[in-house]
């Protein structure tokens, strides 16, 4: 079966089942279905990268239902339970009236199946399943077994090369973001946090470690902050109910870890906050949840500068970094949260043992030394800030050689005597007017 390519239509062009036709919610493809609906569906193995939110859902479950209706069997991979709860949501929407012989299997790759049995396996967020250690283990036992057409789809481009045909739709930021990026002490960010967020706006916070999920939430709980916390090993009830929660908009926050957050898909979000930096690679993921005119916001520590540099070289060369005004993040009182905050320290610490150590090169140093202001904050600047500014500015900077003076030639006053008749004699009046007598 040879299947026309799309050059723009409608999916009527993929000569769909007539009801799988009429259950898909959307009368154009995206452009990453556009490209690789047509090679899918003609039994062709694929690499598929595309940004977070581009579609790439319905180009694995559209083939998968059609081989199901062939009476073929298909398996689809995930990395997480969230994911699998959204995407057979999908599925049924996709197959209602619709009776289909052949099987879909749709489970993480923890669970255990016979490989052996599959026509068609899909596998999403391969780039995250790549780079944790237990999911590659578990996967490359499972991709041993699997004799049969396999279509793997990521947000980003994977180390490792693949065996395979490749099809890439450029991962480029969506212009319609706005971004900002803030330099914050680090036992300062929960204040910059409170400083930053909207009640109003939906917003997802993403944090390296479940015990920052843990901090961030009792922190906005006693600011009056509706929110909720997803990490993996939360009971599955929790997450779900967490996550439900959130999307029917019972709540306007929702903290996250990048191992609960990958592969959700969050409709209608205003914000993605940064409150852990994270490399480029995640900072893609993260920001790709975001629809249409949203916002970005980071906070950056100093172990977290090697990141925005890469990060602002890919994607914004000429973007700001700025500091918020400390005057700004006093007015919060957060003592009573130090025990938590420790504990949130301590399991970032750990994370970082687990990044490739970086030397933070001195031209980046000398930058850090630079930072100033925020724009944004440039009329809340108060005198003391600014002070302190030209203090700091001033102490960087190199301190002139001064020279040696000959005091006993300078400035006498009026009892001086002089030695010789061309001695100068210099004072001041009561009037601090310079007098000179010779």
């Amino acid at each position: 079966m040879t299947i026309k390519k799309l050059k723009g239509g409608s999916f009527k062009t993929l000569d769909l089942n007539f009801k799988l036709l009429e259950n898909i919610p959307f009368n154009n493809p995206t452009p990453i279905q556009r490209k690789t609906l047509p090679d899918i569906l003609d039994g062709k193995s694929l690499m598929v990268i595309a940004r977070t939110g581009s579609g790439k859902t319905l180009c694995y479950l559209i083939p998968a239902i059609e081989r199901a209706l062939e009476g073929k069997n298909s398996l689809i991979l995930l990395p997480t339970k969230e994911l699998v709860i959204q995407v057979k949501g999908l599925y049924k929407k996709l197959t209602k009236k619709l009776k289909h012989e052949g099987k879909i299997d749709i489970m993480t790759l923890k669970s255990d199946f016979d490989a052996s049995i599959y026509n068609f396996c899909a596998v999403d967020e391969f780039d995250r399943i790549l780079e944790e250690p237990s999911l590659n283990e578990h996967f490359e036992k499972i991709s041993e077994k699997l004799n049969c057409q396999k279509i793997y789809l990521s947000a980003t481009l994977p180390n490792d090369p693949i065996d395979m045909k490749m099809i890439m739709i450029e991962t480029k930021i969506p212009e319609t973001i706005t971004h900002s990026f803030y330099y914050v002490p680090s036992d300062c960010k929960e204040a910059a946090l409170l400083n930053l967020i909207d009640k109003n706006k939906r917003t997802i916070i993403f944090t390296a470690t479940r015990y920052s999920v843990d901090l961030i939430v009792a922190v906005l709980e006693k600011y009056n902050y509706e929110s909720k916390g997803i990490y993996s090993s939360m009971d599955d009830e929790a997450r779900r109910s967490h996550f439900n929660m959130f999307i029917q908009k019972q709540i306007n926050f929702l903290v996250v870890t990048d191992v609960a957050a990958r592969g959700l898909d969050i409709p209608e979000l205003d914000v993605a906050f940064s409150y852990d930096l994270s490399d480029d690679k995640t900072f893609v993921h993260r920001v790709g949840r975001i629809r249409g005119m949203g916002e970005s916001i980071n906070l950056v520590t100093y172990s977290d500068v090697f990141h925005f540099f890469n990060i602002r070289e890919t994607h914004f060369p000429n973007m700001e970094i700025g500091k918020i005004p400390q005057n700004l993040l006093d007015q919060y009182n957060l003592i009573e949260f130090s025990n938590l905050r420790a504990t949130a320290l301590r399991g970032y610490n750990k994370c970082l043992e687990f990044r490739s150590k970086v030397v933070i090169p001195s031209e980046i140093k000398d930058e850090i030394k630079k930072i100033n202001i925020h724009s944004k904050y440039c009329k809340n600047d108060t005198l003391a800030e600014k002070i302190k500014e030209m203090w700091i500015q001033k102490s960087n900077k190199s301190k002139p050689v001064k020279e040696k003076v000959d005091l006993s030639k300078k400035f006498h006053d009026q009892f001086y005597i002089p030695r010789t008749k061309t001695d100068k004699i210099t004072y001041e009046t009561s009037f601090g007017i310079k007098r000179k007598d010779q």
